[in-house]
């Protein structure tokens, strides 16, 4: 997905934001789970009323059954996470509470942004139905990815003070940056939009 949003962005500087903000929350959340492992509620004994959704008959993948799998990685939910960070972004692009776009960018007609915005609600909101009902979760955990989450956005600058270091790696092996084309996509069906807007006004089509 974040493939796919590198050449639909509006700007490499907006691309740039949202992979910094799910880095970092990955980054602190991966502490948190080291640092304070949390049981999900499926590993509960049977008496507490939850059902394995995973271990159940087996049906787990083969990524569940490595002893190397973290079980216990529940606090914050991930699955909310990255749902929560999707959905602000697609809330983004709707425009909706937007003055000002981005160079490029069309504000989008009123059914889309209404299309985008109830997207960016109700996807978040599904999964963590989801993560509640399937007992992988715990409410609190969805409630501390929240945070997690605006924190990692708040602080995503840190990643900044690694450009010297991708310089000096650049130079070391002799290698040009590679020029960003986030957004070149979205520019090109911006001008034809707005051409095709011009020709509809003076009556060429």
């Amino acid at each position: 997905m974040g493939f796919r949003y590198y050449y639909v962005a509006s700007s490499f500087n907006t691309f740039a934001i949202v992979r910094r903000t799910m880095t970092l929350t990955n980054l602190l959340a991966f502490t948190i789970f080291i640092f304070y492992p949390c049981m999900p509620p499926r590993l509960l004994p049977q008496e507490y009323g939850f059902l394995d959704s995973v271990g159940h008959n087996n049906a787990q993948s083969v990524w569940m059954e490595d002893k190397y799998v973290n079980s216990l990685a529940a606090m914050p939910s991930m699955h909310f996470g990255y749902a929560f960070c999707i959905g602000c972004t697609l809330f983004y692009h709707s425009g909706v509470f937007r003055n000002t776009l981005e160079p490029g960018e069309v504000r989008k007609s009123r059914t889309w942004a209404l299309f985008y915005a109830l997207l960016a609600i109700a996807y978040p909101y599904w999964i963590l139905i989801t993560i509640v009902a399937t007992a992988n979760h715990y409410y609190l955990d969805a409630c501390v990815a929240f945070f997690v989450v605006i924190i990692a956005f708040l602080c995503n600058r840190v990643f900044l003070v690694l450009l010297p270091l991708e310089d000096l790696l650049l130079w070391c092996l002799r290698m040009e940056k590679p020029i960003p084309t986030t957004a070149d996509r979205a520019q090109r069906l911006a001008r034809a939009y707005a051409f095709w807007e011009e020709s509809i006004e003076y009556g060429v089509f």
